[in-house]
């Protein structure tokens, strides 16, 4: 397959969101869906996020307040090991690494979070 121009990706790109019924940018629905995921509650002492959620096979989620604020309330409350259920936002955020003058100590990567609204406890581990 040959390289494609950024024209005929853009209309590619168009034409398959048109055909799957996708809004376009600038169009965002204007209420925010709420998600519900359950899993153990962990905490990472070291990391970009400090509370995160360890779902099916090892994957992970990080929780942060409704506010996206790095120590969200409720979750502080629970003592660990837990199983909870949580209700919020979902969204995306990357890691670049820092920058040249200041380069980070963590991965290049992608992270999952949540910003959480709702927490319920499931069950205490002993």
């Amino acid at each position: 397959m040959g390289t494609m121009s950024r024209r005929a990706a853009v209309g590619t790109t168009a034409l398959g969101a048109m055909n799957l019924g996708i809004m376009a940018a600038g169009a965002e629905p204007t209420e925010v869906q709420q998600w519900t995921l359950e899993g153990e509650l962990k905490v990472h002492p070291k990391f970009l996020y400090h509370y995160y959620l360890t779902l099916l096979d090892g994957q992970r989620c990080a929780l942060f307040g409704s506010e996206h604020e790095r120590e969200p309330g409720p979750l502080t409350r629970i003592q660990l090991p837990a199983r909870v259920r949580v209700r919020g936002v979902l969204g995306t955020a990357q890691h670049v690494g820092g920058s040249k003058d200041a380069p980070s100590p963590f991965p290049t990567g992608w992270i999952v979070f949540m910003d959480v609204s709702e927490v319920e406890l499931l069950i205490e581990k002993p």
